[in-house]
């Protein structure tokens, strides 16, 4: 796409009033005078078209032309006249955009993603940082509670991972609690991730936030957003950050919500955009699982674990034959007397792993930390140290305290290291 072009629908967006529905209505004018024998043209039609269309027109329009031509309001034409007899402000967005090397990308721009494309009235602009979006894409949204607990981080760092395994990046909206236990579980494993603002890049909201979104950019991650880039946060902004963030995701999963939330507001919107919706449960009297239960009552699918996830998109049977090889390695760790453990799992196997010479020492002194090398549940501990389940607890609790192993949403326990 030619950079005059990309310059006038920045200056269109600019103009305040003037969103995706009037842009388009304009642009199908023009292409209505490019291609006089095309009667409807749709917003596909004008993907293919666009390469041969002249904005420039728009300059030349009247407040009249504009009322006649494309059915505007008055006050709307206005609007639309005087902010393009301003063209300060575009001079300013891209002398901007050109310091801080921000990436433009259009609705007739090639890499403009496909999943967001598709939505009613997408976006005419966005503005990215970071690595260039792929127009195809396997993107999964996390959403969640600004006052998340550490139900959620473990529901997190237990999905995330599968999810990354399997070439999904993951989206979501920066904001601090589940958002950002998003991101940040993603990059920890060397993961993709984008985050969504509803400010411009120049005021990335929140502030707590920035040394993580500087991270998901050296990361290979991108910040993107449909603001202007000195947009500054406002409450009004962020039901549409919610709905970009469904429309660039083909599934959505909601971890941790009030009846009234925010996330709420990007699962209705995946909803409507013919999404997947996934829902975590959680404790009947948590006023945080409240959101959560009432989307699965709404038919979300209630999510145990990331299969439930995958294989909605045909990836389960991959994960399931991963489960199969850890069953493998279970069975042959699985040995009656923490002596014969010792024995079986050795030093260089678990420099193999990535267990440095402390957890090492740690794991001579525990052998039931061997054990879990792979998630076990109580029963399994039980049958393979030999321990009565009093007995076990305070151990688990012993060791829970000092850091070494976590328990996953799911309840099975598993080092954490």
């Amino acid at each position: 796409m030619n950079t005059h072009n990309k310059n006038i629908l920045v200056h269109l967006s600019l103009i305040p009033g003037i969103g995706p529905a009037v842009a388009l209505k304009i642009i199908t004018c023009i292409a209505h005078s490019a291609y006089p024998d095309r009667m409807n043209i749709e917003l596909l039609d004008l993907i293919v078209l666009y390469k041969d269309v002249n904005l420039s027109i728009v300059y030349e329009y009247t407040i009249s032309d504009l009322m006649r031509k494309i059915g505007l309001p008055e006050k709307i034409a206005q609007q639309l006249v005087d902010g393009l007899v301003d063209k300060k402000k575009l001079d300013d967005e891209c002398a901007l955009i050109k310091q801080y090397s921000i990436d433009i990308v259009t609705i007739f721009d090639a890499n403009y993603p496909e999943s967001l494309q598709q939505i009613h009235l997408p976006p005419l602009i966005l503005y990215c940082k970071g690595s260039s979006l792929a127009k195809t894409a396997k993107r999964m949204a996390i959403v969640g509670s600004r006052k998340a607990s550490n139900y959620a981080q473990n529901v997190i760092t237990t999905l995330v991972p599968d999810l990354v395994a399997h070439d999904w990046t993951i989206v979501s909206g920066g904001a601090e609690g589940v958002d950002s236990m998003a991101h940040q579980a993603t990059l920890d494993i060397g993961g993709k991730t984008i985050v969504v603002l509803g400010s411009g890049l120049m005021h990335p909201y929140p502030e707590s936030n920035k040394e993580l979104f500087k991270s998901v950019i050296r990361n290979g991650g991108t910040l993107v957003t449909s603001f202007s880039l000195d947009t500054r946060p406002e409450r009004g902004h962020f039901p549409a950050r919610n709905r970009i963030i469904a429309g660039l995701s083909q599934g959505c999963i909601i971890v941790q919500a009030a009846e009234k939330s925010g996330a709420l507001i990007t699962a209705q919107f995946a909803l409507e955009q013919g999404r997947h919706i996934f829902a975590v449960p959680g404790p009947i009297f948590e006023p945080l699982s409240a959101g959560c239960h009432k989307l699965i009552k709404q038919g979300a699918k209630l999510v145990q674990d990331s299969i439930d996830i995958l294989e909605d998109f045909g990836d389960a049977q991959r994960v399931k034959k991963n489960d199969k090889v850890l069953s493998s390695v279970k069975k042959e760790i699985s040995l009656s007397t923490t002596k014969t453990i010792t024995k079986t799992i050795t030093k260089k196997e678990i420099k193999k792993a990535g267990t440095t010479e402390q957890d090492m020492s740690t794991l001579e002194l525990e052998p039931i930390l061997q054990i879990m090398a792979v998630p076990c549940t109580l029963d399994e501990l039980s049958d393979q140290t030999g321990l009565e389940f009093t007995e076990l607890h305070n151990k688990l609790f012993e060791l829970q305290l000092e850091g070494k192993v976590r328990q996953t949403f799911s309840g099975a326990w598993e080092r954490n290291f």
